[in-house]
């Protein structure tokens, strides 16, 4: 054996080259190491619209706006929330559903419907949400190209291609690789794009047919808004403070609580055509001169019968509204949980809806109907106010008042003439064959991924939310004692009402008039001032005018108020 030398006696630079040789040997000994493999970056396959087919299709669908600026987008438009048109442009786009015409001044991700022939029934504002939402445009469709005969060219090829989509029956006139069923047949839209949508945004169902001539905005013959709000409008104060110095229908009244019989008389005075300048934001750019439009259906529905449970103390008779006829006493009517009113109390809160159906609407109408509606429901206002506004030779300038909150309005649906024969999702009809050629599962409704279970995923934490805040409301609204010290320092029994009271309540509770106008609270606006005695704003004439003078442009023509009826 070998004696291992003694390297504490090595110089260093005896050290180093026996280093350099046992690396040399080393290095000898061991096997070639294979070439490292680089990963071959596949290339991006270009996807080429000529080699498919189009269609023109109407797309319903239906999405909560509270998280979105809008359904509009505006190029070159930077806002805090996306909006519903800017969501529908990615989903289509990355499943290849559109080609539209490049356009310089447009960022690669910005919407561009140029060449798409698309077109949208109703523009929702920021916040405002839509049941029934209906766009028109041109898609990818499965068909497959004709053959093109022999003395046909690449031009004719290109024509039957675009040419398909306008079919009325969907089978053409063109020779055909095989048979084709214009539905069973086709891309399952629906499915696809609620793949790709967020959970708030849903398609509904689609439209094979539409007419020729169809436009989802110029053909839109009716429009159906719905304005949620509940009874109470909000919370209510206990005792005697909490009544209001407010004189309704009813006598008086607690605050917070709506005169829903007032609401419904002044509703129902919107019916028929009227010009409604009074009730909208004037857009000089549009130059419109015909304010008239016609409302088919107005209206106050309760939406169904309220439940105990969270927010249920508003169900206690401190809370409830105020009737003085069924009392002996007037402080009885406000203090004690065993007074026989608690046996006659209506479970609250409940939901209520001003439904409203027209032809056409105009800029912010529903939320400036809304608004007078609820004055009115409060007692700050009597129903003939609508009256006075809608009278344009006695009101021809609009007074100032505030619009309703945006986040309670509903575009509920939208009515075609004649009407269009949807498929819905679900549907056994709706791209049955393509639904496994595109590795989908279930009819796109229910299951996993369907439209019911992600909706049901957005209402269970939205009705989770709402147990939890109700059940903490209801606990600090419970917890300690009431102060039952305060006693009415008067009684007026000269009421119009048989048997009815009034209760003179302290100074301090009118002090500074809450207006509830649709949000969470209502907002303090010191000493109401009715809506009659406000400033006006100028005539839409002058507004017109001086926004022509303004932007240096001519008068328009005077059909421009008939193109513009349709502008919600």
């Amino acid at each position: 054996m070998e004696q291992q030398p003694d390297y504490s006696a090595w110089s260093s630079e005896k050290l180093v080259e026996r280093v350099t040789i046992l690396e040399k040997q080393l290095r000898e000994q061991m096997p070639s190491s294979p070439e490292p493999k680089h990963n071959k970056v596949k290339p991006v396959r270009r996807f080429d619209p000529e080699k498919y087919c189009t269609r023109f299709i109407a797309l319903k669908f239906a999405y909560l706006g509270r998280k979105y600026n809008g359904l509009e987008h505006h190029a070159n438009n930077t806002t805090p929330y996306p909006t519903i048109e800017e969501e529908l442009w990615k989903a289509l786009s990355k499943a290849k559903l559109v080609f539209p015409t490049p356009k310089p001044s447009l960022d690669d991700e910005e919407p561009n419907w140029e060449g798409c022939e698309f077109s949208k029934c109703g523009r929702t504002d920021k916040g405002v949400s839509a049941f029934g939402q209906v766009i028109s445009l041109k898609v990818r469709s499965n068909r497959p190209l004709p053959l093109p005969t022999s003395h046909e060219g690449h031009n004719n090829a290109e024509n039957h291609r675009d040419t398909e989509h306008r079919s009325s029956n969907g089978k053409g006139t063109s020779p055909a690789v095989a048979p084709f069923d214009p539905i069973k047949d086709e891309i399952p839209y629906p499915q696809i794009l609620n793949r790709l949508l967020p959970p708030e945004i849903r398609i509904l169902a689609w439209c094979p047919f539409p007419p020729a001539d169809f436009s989802a905005r110029f053909s839109c013959t009716q429009r159906s808004y719905k304005y949620f709000f509940t009874q109470p409008a909000y919370t209510p104060t206990p005792g005697l403070i909490g009544l209001t110095s407010v004189k309704t229908s009813r006598g008086q009244r607690r605050e917070g609580w709506l005169d829903i019989g007032a609401m419904r008389e002044a509703a129902k005075k919107f019916e028929g055509p009227h010009d409604f300048r009074n009730f909208c934001k004037v857009d000089p750019s549009k130059q419109i001169e015909n304010f008239e439009r016609l409302i088919t259906f107005s209206d106050i529905i309760s939406i169904g019968p309220g439940h105990k449970g969270p927010a249920g103390y508003l169900s206690l008779p401190d809370f409830q509204e105020y009737h003085p006829s069924r009392m002996d006493d007037p402080a009885d009517s406000v203090l004690g949980d065993s007074h026989p009113l608690s046996s006659q109390t209506q479970p609250t809160p409940v939901i209520h809806a001003f439904e409203v159906r027209g032809s056409g609407f105009l800029w912010h109408q529903v939320r400036h109907m809304v608004a007078i509606l609820f004055l009115i429901g409060q007692g700050l206002e009597k129903p003939s106010l609508v009256d006075d506004l809608l009278d344009v030779e006695k009101t021809p300038r609009k007074p100032v008042y505030d619009m309703a909150d945006a986040a309670p309005l509903v575009l509920e649906d939208c009515k075609f003439d004649p009407e269009l024969q949807w498929i819905y999702i679900g549907d056994n009809t709706s791209g049955g064959s393509d639904v496994a050629r595109n590795g989908l599962k279930g009819d796109g409704k229910y299951g996993i991924g369907g439209a019911v279970d992600e909706l049901w995923k957005v209402w269970r934490g939205h009705k989770i939310d709402e147990t939890l805040a109700g059940s903490l409301l209801d606990l600090v609204a419970r917890g300690g004692q009431r102060d039952d010290s305060a006693k009415p320092e008067q009684v007026d029994h000269s009421s119009s009402e048989p048997g009815s009271k009034t209760v003179s309540v302290r100074s301090s509770s009118s002090s500074s008039q809450r207006v509830f106008l649709g949000g969470d609270l209502p907002r303090h606006v010191g000493k109401y001032m009715p809506v009659l005695t406000r400033q006006r704003m100028e005539t839409v004439e002058v507004v017109n005018a001086k926004y022509l003078e303004r932007k240096g442009l001519d008068p328009p023509e005077r059909d421009r108020g008939k193109t513009a009826a349709v502008d919600d």
